[in-house]
Parts: structure tokens; sequence; C-alpha cells
């Protein structure tokens, strides 16, 4: 006759994990996201004012391609939100861009001086840009020198 095997002594195979490892992972999973995600926070709030401020350089340079193409100057202003490149001559909003809350570029505009600026066509302005944009704690300024060097900081 065949020997019969008892069942204890059938080697076992292990599926699964124990209690105490799936706690350790999470323990430590939950550790590593406490600290991280603070981080990402900063980071993502700085990265959208950093955005809204290239926007708005872009928006600078444009408004001197602007007034060379047309051959007539052409007026940065801020209305409330908005930073707008208009005509001169005949006030005709040629591009504007909204930066106020509920929008992708949620920053506040601070302007100086407070009426605009005026580029003319050979790329000089009639004075000095200053666009400050903040949100959220951060901060970055956007300056054009009357000779049309743009700078951001």
């Amino acid at each position: 006759m065949a020997a019969f095997r008892s069942p204890s002594r059938l080697p076992r195979s292990r599926f699964g994990f124990t209690l105490i490892e799936v706690l350790i992972v999470i323990t430590i999973v939950g550790i590593l996201l406490g600290t991280a995600i603070p981080r990402v926070g900063t980071s993502v709030r700085r990265d959208r004012v950093n955005r809204a401020a290239m926007v708005a350089q872009g928006m600078i340079d444009e408004a001197a391609l602007f007034a060379a193409r047309r051959r007539a100057p052409v007026t940065v202003t801020l209305s409330g939100s908005f930073l707008r490149i208009s005509d001169r001559a005949s006030s005709s909003v040629l591009r504007q861009r909204s930066f106020g809350a509920g929008q992708d570029l949620n920053a506040a505009l601070v302007i100086s001086p407070s009426g605009g600026v005026t580029i003319f066509p050979n790329g000089r302005a009639n004075a000095a840009l200053s666009l400050t944009l903040s949100g959220s704690g951060e901060s970055v300024v956007v300056s054009r020198t009357t000779t049309g060097i743009l700078r951001r900081q």
C-alpha cells in the first residue's frame, strides 16, 4: 500500500501579504505624501504666476511687433484685470488678455505708469514699463525699458 501523507507535511505556498507588511507600506506611503504635498502646492502656485508673467511678457513684445507692422504707435494699458494692446490713434483694441479670477492666468496685475505706455514703430517707448504680477504669495515683475529691453525678475 501506498504511504499516506498528512496535510501538515505538504509544502505550503504563500499567497498575498501579511497584515503587518500592508500596514508598514501604508505608513511609508502616508509619510511620503505628507511631506510631498505641501511642496507640490508651492510649486504649482509659483508656476501659475510665472506662466502669467510669460504671457504678459509675450504681450508686451507683441505690442512692439504690432507697432512695427502697422507703422503706427500702440498703447499697452491695464483696464481692470485686462492687459490691452490698442491703437493709439483710434483706441481700437488689437489684443487683450484677462488675468482675473476664474481665468487660467489668475494673477493680480499692477502697471507702472498707471496710464500705460505708448510703443512707437521704431521699438522705443515713451516711458519705461513695469508690470507686477502677484498671486498666492508669489510675485514676478516684468519690465521694459524705453529702448525695448524686456526683463522678468
